[in-house]
C-alpha cells in the first residue's frame, strides 16, 4: 500500500489530524518527502514537487511512509490485505 492508498484511505479524523500538522510544520518533511534530496544530493534528480509525487508511490510502511505517523499518532497502520486496507 502506497502512501497516496494510506491518505485515501483515512478516516476524516486521521485526514484532519494529518492535514493540521502538514499545515503548522509538525510533519518532518525531511524525513518524508525531503529525504529523497539529502545524503549524496537528490539522486533521483527531482524537484520540490518531484520528491512529493515521488513519495507519494512510495510504500506506506516504509521508514518515512505514512504508517510511521498514523502509529506515531496513535492510529491504527493501513496495510494492503485485499480487503478495506486497515489492519
Amino acid at each position: 500500500m502506497t502512501n497516496a492508498d494510506v491518505i485515501r484511505s483515512m478516516t476524516d479524523k486521521q485526514l484532519d489530524e494529518f492535514l493540521a500538522q502538514f499545515e503548522v510544520g509538525d510533519i518532518d518533511y525531511a524525513v518524508t518527502f525531503c529525504d529523497l534530496c539529502k545524503g549524496s544530493g537528490n539522486e533521483l534528480g527531482l524537484d520540490c514537487d518531484g520528491c512529493r509525487a515521488h513519495w507519494l508511490t512510495e510504500d506506506a510502511s516504509a521508514y518515512n511512509g505514512l504508517n510511521g505517523w498514523l502509529r506515531h499518532n496513535g492510529f491504527e497502520p493501513y496495510r494492503d490485505n485485499g480487503e478495506d486496507g486497515k489492519a
